[in-house]
């Protein structure tokens, strides 16, 4: 069998130097590229022609799903995508029997997904048809989440949304904060309130979206802003820019 011409996507250094590391000790695997977002991977894709990709979902600009709309069904290789907690994009996977690891994964699991990646990289046929399917049920109307999954160290587990007082924003990252803790994953604040019910949750700053269930009042502060209190106490900025999305769920 000729070696394989791989391709790692993802936005994090340290995630795609695990699979680089895992990929190194395996047989079979010939060249490995990487890229860093969702355009370069296009690029790298159209050029380079590798044979297999795994592919990160999360990604600021462009998601793993836009990236194989842009390069086209047709024109994709073999995918093993990786996802940190997408709940509604593993449920598409299984529906379509399609490869993923879940973050964090370890060598067992990537093994695992890369042997059935490599029995599936000659059915040209089978992988156009599987791809179409699975940008058919992802672009359905999307069910808004009611869990997200986060990561602490070792443990991986659900934070329902309705317990979520409000989410904040850290660069890539966004934080989720509850009565009594507060997680950090990777995703963007805009993607964040597109997955939220609208009737829940409003986004009342750049940086900040609330659950309308936890808001006790709002107090007029200055150039149309206001500051929401929550009911265990905390002072939010609303600001005039989202004042409409606040008040229109209210």
């Amino acid at each position: 069998m000729q070696a394989l011409h791989i391709l790692i996507v993802d936005d994090e250094r340290p995630a795609r130097k695990k699979i680089h590391s895992f990929l190194k000790e395996e047989a079979g695997v010939g060249s490995i590229i990487e890229a860093e977002n969702g355009l370069e991977a296009v690029k790298s894709i159209q050029e380079n022609k590798p044979d297999l990709v795994f592919l990160d979902i999360q990604m600021p600009g462009m998601n793993g799903f836009e990236v194989i709309e842009t390069v086209g069904v047709d024109n994709m290789p073999t995918v093993v995508f990786v996802t940190a907690y997408d709940q509604y994009a593993i449920e598409a996977f299984e529906v379509q029997a399609v490869d993923y690891l879940l973050k964090p994964f370890d060598q067992e699991r990537f093994q695992k997904s890369l042997s059935r990646a490599m029995e599936r990289i000659h059915l040209k046929s089978e992988n156009t048809a599987i791809f179409k399917n699975l940008l058919v049920e992802i672009n359905r109307e999307k069910k808004y989440l009611k869990r997200i999954m986060v990561n602490v160290g070792s443990r991986l587990f659900f934070v329902k949304t309705g317990d979520i007082l409000f989410i904040s924003s850290d660069e890539k990252y966004v934080k989720l904060h509850t009565e009594k803790e507060a997680y950090l994953i990777r995703e963007t604040m805009s993607s964040m309130e597109e997955r939220l019910d609208p009737a829940k949750f409003a986004r009342i700053h750049r940086s900040y979206l609330v659950n309308l269930d936890f808001i006790q009042e709002m107090q007029p502060w200055s150039h149309g802003d206001y500051v929401v209190i929550l009911k265990n106490g905390t002072k939010l900025t609303a600001s005039r820019r989202y004042r409409d999305r606040l008040f229109g769920g209210i």
